[in-house]
């Protein structure tokens, strides 16, 4: 008899196999699995089986009396790709021998949806335990294949992650065909993505509304500033007349020993995010990096949103240590004879789910010899880098704040003098310096008070952001909540998961709400004019934490999923109702009108691909492929206009099969219920005379 073990990926299911001693590669078309004293371990390829789309279910035309998208039953249904994979796991769980099935996906509940889409689409009815581990090193999997919970016991996690799927499709799926066809465009909405989008836009219509407004500051020879700004030249000038000349006492001088603790280890979205301020890395350019770099076996799985190891790995970080020596022999030789701060900053199992911190393996000795890309060089250094300084000693130094009394009125200063560099050493900012140019002043400290300045600024608008600056929001979203209830449900969540944030950030670029300049991300007029026709809940982080809290509650069993389903399929009938109800709508749309369609009169827009009748397929019909063979190449929505309106075109520089090019006059005509070009008359000189279009 046999156990079958399921990995949710392939370094997984290697650890694993290695643990149990299923040694045996046993070779399965394209892919493979290992089989050995009594185990057979094999691993999905993350989601093999989804939800599927609208189509799946029937609703292939976009018509808003076909809204909200419900379907009776949701179905398992293959993703496109994985076929190979999905044809041996089902011949794995329908082995005889196989009497028991261990769930060893990853332990969250995205983890707990791979193994049970992939087990009920089979209709497996085989016992399951799982494996509930928060990292890969040896002892904590053998340790947790000897402490196996019961299948069941993870039911409710399911249950969220599932109805999470759910909430997610029905709200997406619905409000995008909803806001596409009252617009006549293609828009997207998402729980995720649309609250992202109007953080952007938000942010973007406070910066060009910001009025800059003057400032003066007063600033003694040493530095210290007057405790007040002023608004005016002439009242910072009244300052510095009363001052000018006078002697200036030493009235406080206050010493305050600080520490400034060593980061944390690198989850994603804080690498992506120092990838981005320091090397303009793009968040899906850092992930592609980082997962590169975890194939070559260098760097720990990616798509983490923990900061922290479990206390098994101690070992293992001290392994890693040694095996950077190579890497900066001077820096580990510190770290080692002063001790590595091994702490609960570093270890702490309670703030570990799904994956522990990213950190690098202790192959990393292989650095050296694997050949890496320019963003993989870079990425790997920032890793190795955070999880050295998170070894550290704590940055140490002194803050001194004098306060200065000329003739009645107060400066300040404030002087820091570093103690103990700890991590400061090796981070590029730096620590705190000692000014050369500020002397140290003792209480009743005389001088005269020359060379007073006034230092002329303005108010500075908010920054746009960059991709690191919205991670950070996105990651800490409960600040933008004010219900205090709520903000504690996506305290530790964020919104969006790490391995999602950079798709998001991507799909809103692509869908042309937002543009990104260089590091900046900044809304479009079209981002911004479509996220503010929206209503507030669709809109909003509060839906997030809203969901989160209920999908908390489905985790510990006090609520049934479809309490926030029929809450998420009420917002939307309202949503639909509103919009339905609106008379005179100023569509949000990018589509220009080329012309009128010769079948029936409506406009015709341009897509991707095609130039289309907006009356849609059923109606009318009419499109024409912008690449045509006739001519060799796409012809142009001017030449599209130019057909339509005069019913004949001139093309030039259209091109022969063999290269040569020809000027020709075109029209329009229907043949078997297609619209094809025509050509009427070649122009000038026509060359290749056999080679005709």
């Amino acid at each position: 008899m046999s156990v079958l073990i399921i990995a949710e990926k392939p370094s997984v299911s290697t650890s694993l196999a290695y643990c149990v001693d299923a040694v045996n590669a046993v070779e399965y078309g394209n892919t493979f699995y290992r089989e050995g004293n009594g185990y057979i371990v094999a691993n999905a390829l993350g989601h093999l089986i989804g939800i599927g789309m609208p189509e799946d279910y029937g609703w292939e035309k976009w018509e808003l009396e076909t809204l909200p998208l419900i379907p009776d039953k949701f179905r398992m249904i293959p993703i496109k790709g994985y076929g190979g994979q999905l044809k041996m796991l089902k011949e794995l769980f329908d082995r005889d021998d196989v009497t028991e099935i261990i769930n060893a996906c990853d332990a969250g509940r995205e983890g707990e949806c791979i193994f049970r889409y992939i087990y009920n689409y089979f209709g497996c009815k085989k016992p399951v335990k799982r494996l509930w581990i928060s990292s890969l090193t040896d002892e904590s999997i053998k340790q947790g294949m000897k402490h196996l919970l019961k299948g069941e016991d993870k039911a409710a996690l399911y249950e969220a992650g599932y109805t999470r799927a759910k909430a997610d499709w029905i709200l997406g799926m619905s409000l995008s065909r909803l806001y596409s066809i009252v617009n006549n465009d293609t828009h997207k909405v998402g729980r995720v993505k649309t609250p992202v989008l109007n953080i952007i836009a938000s942010r973007d219509e406070e910066i060009e509304n910001f009025t800059k407004k003057p400032i003066y500051r007063v600033l003694l020879e040493n530095g210290a500033e007057y405790e007040k700004t002023f608004d005016t030249k002439g009242a910072a000038q009244a300052v510095v007349n009363k001052c000018m000349g006078g002697t200036a006492v030493v009235t406080s001088v206050k010493i305050d020993h600080k520490t400034e603790n060593r980061p944390l280890l690198h989850n994603l979205t804080s690498l992506q995010r120092e990838a981005n301020d320091i090397y303009g890395i793009t968040a899906a350019d850092t992930l592609k990096a980082a997962q590169s770099l975890y194939e070559k076996k260098l760097l720990t799985y990616p798509r983490t949103d923990s900061s922290y190891l479990s206390d098994d790995m101690i070992p293992l970080v001290e392994s890693i240590v040694k095996c950077l020596s190579d890497y900066d022999a001077d820096r580990i030789q510190l770290l080692q004879e002063q001790g590595l701060n091994i702490d609960k900053r570093i270890i702490d199992n309670s703030k570990i789910s799904d994956h522990h911190a990213l950190i690098p393996t202790n192959l990393i000795g292989r650095l050296h010899d694997t050949e890496l890309s320019e963003n993989e060089k870079r990425i790997i250094e920032l890793v190795i880098n955070r999880f050295l300084c998170a070894l550290d000693k704590p940055y140490e130094y002194d803050e001194t704040r004098y306060e200065f009394t000329v003739n009645g009125e107060v400066f300040k200063l404030l002087q820091k003098t570093p103690t103990v560099l700890g991590w400061r050493r090796y981070v590029n900012k730096g620590g705190a310096e000692e000014s050369e140019s500020v002397p140290k002043y003792a209480v009743s400290c005389r001088f005269t008070a020359e060379n007073i300045s006034i230092v002329e600024g303005e108010t500075t608008p908010p920054k746009h952001f960059t991709e690191g600056m919205l991670l950070w929001v996105m990651e800490n979203i409960d600040r933008l909540i004010e219900d205090k209830v709520l903000k504690g449900y996506v305290k530790e969540r964020g919104l969006g998961t790490p391995a999602t944030r950079a798709a998001i950030i991507e799909e809103l670029i692509a869908a042309g709400y937002v543009r990104r300049e260089k590091k900046l991300l900044i809304s479009t007029d079209y981002g911004r004019e479509f996220v503010g026709s929206l209503p507030e809940a669709v809109k909003s982080p509060d839906l997030t934490a809203h969901w989160e809290l209920m999908l908390g509650d489905i985790e510990k069993g006090k609520v049934k999923s479809n309490v926030l389903l029929d809450e998420i399929v009420e917002i939307i009938r309202n949503t639909i109702d509103c919009e339905k109800a609106v008379k005179e709508r100023v569509p949000v749309t990018r589509k220009h009108e080329l012309g009128k369609c010769p079948r029936c009169g409506t406009p015709i827009y341009e897509s991707a691909k095609t130039y289309y009748c907006s009356a849609g397929r059923d109606k009318c019909g009419f499109f024409l492929f912008k690449n045509d063979k006739r001519i060799g190449r796409a012809f142009t929505a001017r030449e599209l206009t130019e057909l339509l309106v005069n019913g004949r075109a001139t093309f030039n520089n259209c091109i022969f099969s063999k290269g040569n090019k020809y000027s020709a006059v075109f029209s329009l005509e229907e043949k078997d219920g297609y619209v094809n070009l025509k050509l009427e008359e070649f122009i000038g000189d026509r060359k290749g005379k056999k080679d005709t279009p």
